[in-house]
Formats: structure tokens, sequence, C-alpha cells
């Protein structure tokens, strides 16, 4: 799922996507950075042990986002 956010001329990103892993339980991958950099500003991984608890921390994840100026694009 990307992220869009225009702020002070500048175009930043954030980037979330979830893998299950080989162990059952799901991995959720944040990036995130401005639009014209060639390597994210950070990465950051946390784990959930459930499809569904994976889906509820992308959905908080999101409503944070959205309050902060954050739009969906795909």
């Amino acid at each position: 799922m990307l992220l869009l956010k225009n702020s002070n001329e500048k175009i930043y990103y954030y980037k979330i996507n979830v893998y299950q892993t080989l162990f059952g339980d799901y991995l959720i991958q944040r990036e995130y950075g401005g639009i014209n950099n060639n390597n994210p500003t950070n990465t950051i991984k946390c784990y959930a042990e459930s499809k569904k608890e994976a889906l509820c921390k992308v959905l908080d994840i999101m409503v944070d986002k959205k309050q902060l100026g954050y739009l969906k694009v795909s």
C-alpha cells in the first residue's frame, strides 16, 4: 500500500507491505522517505501472530498517517 503527502513543495511517501513468513506469522514492513531520494529514510519491521492482527495493525498505521496528511495512492 502506498501513501503520499505533499508538504513544503516536497512529496513524501509511506509504503506498507505485509508478508507471510515461513513460520506462519506475518511481517509488516513500513518504509518512508522523500520521493526524490534514491534510498528510503527508514524501514521499520514488526511481526503479527495472525493475518487478522496484521491487518488491524496496518489499519491503525493508515489512520495515523491519514491524520498526518498522507493520502492513499494504491
